[in-house]
């Protein structure tokens, strides 16, 4: 009985070991192994934009957009004071508290971890009493 237990508790230490071990390899940041060079070659070759308009399309585009960008307010004085005053943010109040030093969803989230631990250990104690079926009934 004490050779199975044994097995099983390896097997629940390797398997532990295993999920330690492999935790912070899954949740490393990988690194781009790339030379300088060749990473601003990338970076150019995908912000590249090609404008295969001729040059005086191109000055004329500029041209109108430009006038375009400006824009006209046709409101009267009065609406413009009326919209700067609604829009104006009044003063603003910082309320401070000061705090107990205690964080209750910082201890909720340690008890949470501690059953669920606690849940894990009483589970494997289960498993390790429960009978082998080795033997066949004829």
């Amino acid at each position: 009985m004490t050779a199975q237990i044994t097995s099983r508790l390896r097997i629940i230490a390797v398997a532990t070991g295993l999920a330690l071990v492999l935790i912070p390899v899954a949740g490393a940041d990988i690194k781009d192994g790339r030379s300088p060079d060749t990473k601003d070659a990338a970076l150019a070759a995908q912000t590249q934009i090609t404008d295969g308009r001729s040059p005086d399309t191109r000055d004329a585009a500029v041209a109108v957009h430009a006038v375009a960008a400006t824009p006209v307010d046709l409101r009267s004085p009065d609406t413009k004071d009326a919209a700067l005053l609604a829009h104006s943010a009044g003063p603003t109040v910082v309320v401070r508290t000061d705090s107990s030093g205690f964080d209750w969803t910082d201890a909720g989230i340690g008890a949470a971890g501690g059953f669920a631990v606690a849940l894990m250990i009483v589970g494997t104690l289960i498993l390790m009493r429960i009978p082998s079926r080795d033997k066949l009934a004829l």
